[in-house]
């Protein structure tokens, strides 16, 4: 039994993502010192998806789930972990733009992942375990490829048994495996956005949002 390695002087990622691909000008300080001066998260509220008019609660709730908060991280011997990311979960009536804002918040992210609900697999979120002749490979899947970013998923009512797989990445930030002789723990460090309409397919103001929106993880979401 052989083992795979690379030899190599340089290794970089193919697509620019991250601070790489941020370039900030002497324009650009200059006018966010003059945003600084007036009232910057109304101007950043604003600039989301700006072809959606209005829902500015819920823009506003996007925009403080994408900056996020302060990771804090336990002491070496409770080893407690405090997650920074806020997970949101958008209700409400078809035909209100809920999946150009997902789409909007996954462009802007500089690890933004932007998944359908009802196309996706369990595998297809977290990792799949393939193999490539006599070696076995880890494909990354959505919540790991969104690690330090935002992963989208539109179509949340619309899930079967994918919601099980999400519950160890919303809790733990964390997904393992345990297949073929293989366990490991991948990093899962993402802030989950989700949107999916009302039960009955109208939302019912009169009602809690407990019997209106009636979906699994409803109790691990931050702000709905």
């Amino acid at each position: 039994m052989f083992l795979l390695y690379v030899h190599a002087n340089y290794v970089g990622s193919s697509t620019s993502s991250g601070d790489s691909a941020l370039v900030i000008t002497m324009s650009d300080i200059m006018e966010i010192n003059a945003l600084t001066e007036k009232y910057p998260f109304g101007a950043l509220v604003n600039s989301l998806c700006p072809t959606i008019f209005g829902h500015t609660l819920v823009k506003a709730g996007l925009v403080l789930a994408l900056v996020g908060g302060t990771d804090k991280s336990g002491d070496k011997v409770s080893g407690l972990h405090k997650r920074s990311d806020s997970h949101v979960l958008i209700v409400g009536d078809p035909g209100l733009g809920k999946s150009q804002l997902l789409q909007a918040v996954g462009n802007v992210a500089p690890r933004g992942v932007y998944v359908c609900g009802n196309s996706a697999t369990s595998a297809g979120l977290t990792v799949t375990l393939t193999r490539d002749g006599s070696d076995t490979v880890l494909e990354a899947g959505a919540l790991v490829l969104a690690d330090r970013g935002c992963c989208c998923i539109d179509e949340f009512d619309k899930m079967g048994s994918q919601h099980s797989a999400l519950l160890e990445a919303m809790e733990q930030q964390s997904i393992s495996i345990a297949k073929a002789g293989m366990v490991c723990s991948l990093p899962a460090r993402t802030a989950i956005l989700a949107a999916a309409n009302p039960v009955g397919g109208h939302f019912n103001p009169r009602k809690s949002v407990q019997t209106t929106s009636n979906f699994p993880l409803l109790y691990s979401q931050d702000l709905i």
